[in-house]
């Protein structure tokens, strides 16, 4: 066990990528740290068995004991317990008024897993259920128990598989959180098979395939707009519509990278573009401003190699870049970037990204209504394949109240995903690439769905 000295000075290196990560597989106890409060949008992190040391200053209202008796003020509250269900693992994710000192593997094999709470008073939230039914495959169920001197939460798994436990800190927004991944079985074999076969499809059809990424998911919402609005949502509405209206073009099938309501790590999701061969990947966001209530119009991006083009352009990329970090995506140095910084392939693709992402823009102010911001470069993590030309969305200001109301609307996403689908046609022209008008380039329409 690290000292609280130790811990310290570890920290802060994690979120940076200096560690290495963990390779025992012990349990381990999470000690209190009295560290100042997280300020930072961008969390510390945990990678493998290394602790984290965070501290929060969130605060509960309403208080009921994990074991039905009076707490008193001041105790440690479990706020929040939700789940989140992606085609190959199911994630639980555990919200706490401050800092809490877990006990628990960090991975493992199981078919029940228990993280106890010694020593901490814990109490349930008014809307957190005693028993959590999930009933999706992976886990069966999650109970909140108390005990003596604690808590308790048990893990029932749909069969034996394995699983993942860490911790992310309190920041801005967002509260202390123990995180729990678990493996669906055969999910994994699964999205590999529809991966190979939209390859396959690609091929047998000779159509150009698309890769659409609904940006954010699961307990990474993205960017807030007024009455609960999550940019998260308004991605994969715009992301669906975009994916539809490049299935009705002949010669073009699309598909999605993200399909629900879960988190992706930001390199998978272009590796899952890779997997399926995918000619063109086009990432939906929805951009928001500090200044509440202001901002307003469309960007479109692409990579950047030297940095952004301004100061707020890289706020944007560091916001949207701290999506892993938030989903407890373990970090490192950056990759191989630089080794192929002057390789004839990544000089062809960042060509052709801002061909693309000028094309885009043109046809997303065909009907005038939102204001054209231009096209832009910096270094977004989701952007970095070197296989196909790459963009980055941003519709709309979400922040904005007028066009919060316009990223709600299915009719307007359904016509930004018609202007965008008509953008990847012209760009198809303009690059001199060739689509196939046979019947047999029909689209995918589980992929739409």
């Amino acid at each position: 066990m690290l000292s609280l000295a130790l811990l310290c000075l570890v920290a802060p290196l994690m979120a940076h990528g200096a560690t290495k990560r963990a390779k025992h597989r012990t349990t381990r106890t999470v000690r209190h740290a009295k560290a100042a409060p997280v300020a930072s949008k961008i969390p510390a992190r945990a990678g493998g068995a290394t602790t984290i040391v965070a501290a929060s200053t969130a605060s509960a209202n309403t208080v009921t004991p994990i074991g039905g008796s009076p707490t008193a003020a001041g105790s440690v509250t479990l706020t929040g317990l939700r789940s989140w269900s992606a085609p190959t693992s199911t994630r639980v994710v555990f919200d706490f008024s401050g800092q809490v000192s877990p006990v628990a593997p960090d991975s493992g094999v199981t078919n029940r897993l228990a993280i106890t709470l010694p020593g901490e008073p814990i109490a349930r939230g008014a809307n957190v259920p005693a028993l959590l039914r999930v009933m999706d495959g992976a886990i069966d169920s999650v109970s909140v128990e108390s005990t003596p001197d604690g808590g308790r939460f048990v893990f029932t798994f749909a069969d034996t598989t394995r699983f993942r436990v860490f911790m992310v800190p309190s920041e801005t927004d967002k509260p202390f959180r123990i995180v729990v991944d678990v493996v669906r079985p055969g999910g994994g074999a699964a999205l590999d098979a529809r991966l190979a076969n939209l390859a396959a499809t690609k091929k047998q059809q000779r159509v150009r395939l698309v890769a659409v990424d609904a940006g954010h998911g699961g307990d990474d919402s993205g960017a807030h707009g007024p009455r609960g609005l999550l940019e998260k949502n308004t991605n994969l509405g715009v992301a669906r519509a975009l994916v539809s209206a490049m299935n009705d073009i002949p010669g073009i099938k699309a598909a999605l990278v993200r399909d629900g309501d879960y988190f992706i790590p930001l390199r998978e999701r272009y590796r899952a573009a890779e997997r399926m061969k995918a000619d063109l990947f086009i990432s939906i966001h929805a951009n928001s401003s500090r200044r509440r209530g202001s901002g307003s119009g469309t960007e479109v991006y692409f990579l950047s190699l030297r940095g952004a083009s301004d100061q707020s352009t890289q706020d944007l990329a560091d916001t949207e870049n701290a999506a892993d970090l938030i989903g407890g995506v373990p970090a490192r140095a950056e990759d191989d970037l630089v080794n192929i910084l002057y390789d004839v392939k990544r000089t062809s693709a960042l060509q052709s990204s801002q061909l693309l992402a000028e094309t885009l823009l043109n046809h997303l102010g065909t009907e005038r209504r939102l204001e054209q911001r231009g096209v832009k470069q910096a270094g977004f993590a989701v952007l970095k394949s070197v296989e196909f030309p790459s963009v980055l969305v941003e519709t709309a200001f979400i922040n904005n109240p007028v066009e919060a109301k316009l990223l709600a609307n299915p009719d307007f996403q359904r016509q930004i995903g018609k202007q965008l689908a008509d953008g990847v046609k012209m760009y198809f022209e303009r690059a001199g690439v060739g689509l196939m008008t046979s019947p047999a380039a029909g689209g995918d329409t589980e992929a739409a769905r």
